[in-house]
């Protein structure tokens, strides 16, 4: 992407141009947010969709994705723990836990995390945030809203110069 910014008139034109390719590495080239209130139940082991998405389309192939999400979770009594798994289009990129065992309470946190990514492509790609209950014999709820709005889970990416 190039960014061309005229200056002056009348005496001639000066451009100065900018062009992503340019910057330095570590410079931040884009940022994409996402943001989902739908609530998901999960009572089992395996991993569904939180319905938390965003894609994004590198503009170099050298370029990190930089994955920040926080999931807000609400885990009835008994349901023991659960995992946030990050994924990009169907590769599993990293998982983490959350939550501690409720016993006869419930629960309500919100996780954050962070991962950085080198998908080496300049076409769109697609990360989504899964999650799963594991132990327990309750359930795992992502997004659950009480009435009082905790109900939000986000996910920013962030494309970084390679």
């Amino acid at each position: 992407m190039a960014l061309t910014k005229v200056i002056g008139s009348g005496i001639g034109t000066v451009t100065n141009q900018f062009v992503d390719a340019n910057m330095s590495a570590g410079s931040v080239l884009q940022v994409i947010h996402a943001s989902t209130t739908a609530e998901v139940a999960s009572s089992s082991d395996t991993f569904i969709d939180t319905g938390l998405t965003a894609a994004i389309t590198p503009s170099a192939s050298s370029s990190k994705i930089l994955i920040i999400y926080s999931v807000q979770q609400f885990m009835t009594a008994a349901a023991g723990y659960g995992h946030l798994k990050v994924v990009r289009g169907s590769t599993d990129l990293a998982t983490h836990g959350f939550g501690n065992y409720a016993g006869s309470s419930t629960i309500m946190s919100t996780s954050s995390y962070q991962h950085l990514d080198s998908p080496s492509t300049t076409s769109a790609t697609t990360y989504k945030i899964q999650f799963n209950r594991h132990g327990g014999g309750g359930s795992v709820l992502s997004q659950y809203d009480d009435g009082n709005g905790e109900g939000v889970s986000t996910m920013v990416l962030m494309e970084i110069a390679g």
